[in-house]
């Protein structure tokens, strides 16, 4: 994808990831038009949100709340989904993550009958609360259920549970250290073939204009399950384009969302936005294009263009940069 197609690809785009045009009005909202927000660190889900937001605080957005639910789900990574959107998505997903990590979960020691009684077992060792990872182990080691803590079998163990619906992830109980609890998500009253449709509308609705391949790419099904979800999705209509300038941090979804990149980031700045190790890099997008990279170190925001930035984009990101320091309420 090149030239004028593909800048009036990453213009109507950025409308539907709501980076330009009207704002959410809440992580809800930004939630609910994306279908779910990567959420492996919940610090670049947030800068997520207020890139699509204004006037909110970080610690304003409830992201651990009642209203949330933080699980494995697309492409078997941490997403943060609705928590009305959970039990029909795990129903959904969790199978074909289970199945994914199956090897993997061989090579741990981790059979089926050991994952079996883990997921019967977690309600009784969850009963008084969110837990971290290494007292979860512990206590279901108590309760009969034992693996090696050191190593990978733990986050297998508890990530075969979440596929199933029983636990998904819960407050963080340090920087970047998570808890677990116990999720009750209710199971879907419709058939697969519907969660199929739903989940390729709720992509639609906020990835378009996108192709069968990228929803592949997004979700993580098979290329012949996306095709047919993708012929039954009702996707609304595209928007009128708009012009931003905005900052979005590392993981974003309109950096992710797709098989075919190239609206969003220039072949030959490719290396500098995707730096290995699958690392997407907080980048500075003008009208959906990437123009520079922007790393923080404290308090300190420095911007890495790619070329020379004009006068009227250099001012746009300082403003940026500032409603990045009010949203993290840093000087």
């Amino acid at each position: 994808m090149t030239g004028g197609a593909a800048r009036r690809v990453a213009e109507a785009r950025t409308v539907a990831q709501m980076l330009a045009g009207p704002p959410g009005k809440s992580a809800a909202d930004v939630v609910a038009r994306l279908g779910a927000l990567q959420a492996q660190d919940l610090s670049a889900t947030a800068l997520a949100v207020r890139a699509r937001t204004r006037g909110r605080t970080a610690d304003e957005l409830g992201l651990e709340g009642p209203g949330f639910v933080r699980t494995w789900l697309l492409r078997g990574t941490l997403h943060l989904v609705a928590a009305d959107d959970a039990g029909w998505m795990l129903a959904l997903l969790g199978p074909l993550n289970r199945t994914r990590g199956a090897r993997r979960r061989q090579q741990l020691g981790l059979d089926d009958e050991l994952c079996g009684r883990a997921v019967e077992t977690l309600p009784e060792a969850l009963a008084d609360g969110p837990v971290g990872r290494a007292d979860l182990i512990a206590r279901l080691a108590s309760l009969g259920v034992t693996i090696d803590p050191t190593g990978q079998a733990p986050a297998h163990l508890l990530a075969y549970a979440a596929s199933t619906g029983t636990i998904c992830l819960g407050p963080e109980i340090g920087r970047g250290k998570a808890s677990y609890r116990l999720l009750n998500a209710p199971a879907p009253n419709f058939s697969r073939e519907e969660a199929l449709t739903r989940l390729a509308s709720r992509y639609l609705a906020g990835h378009r204009p996108a192709t069968p391949a990228d929803f592949a790419a997004w979700s993580g099904l098979p290329a012949r399950d996306a095709k047919a979800a993708f012929e039954g999705a009702s996707p609304p209509p595209d928007a009128e384009p708009a012009n931003s300038i905005r900052l979005v941090g590392h993981f974003d979804p309109y950096l992710l969302g797709y098989a075919d990149k190239t609206a969003a980031v220039p072949p030959k700045f490719v290396d500098r936005v995707r730096t290995g190790g699958g690392f997407v890099t907080p980048t500075v997008l003008v009208d959906g294009v990437a123009v520079a990279t922007w790393r923080q170190h404290g308090s300190t925001i420095a911007v890495d263009p790619f070329e020379p930035l004009p006068n009227d984009v250099q001012s746009a990101v300082a403003a940026e940069i500032a409603d990045i320091h009010r949203f993290q309420r840093r000087p």
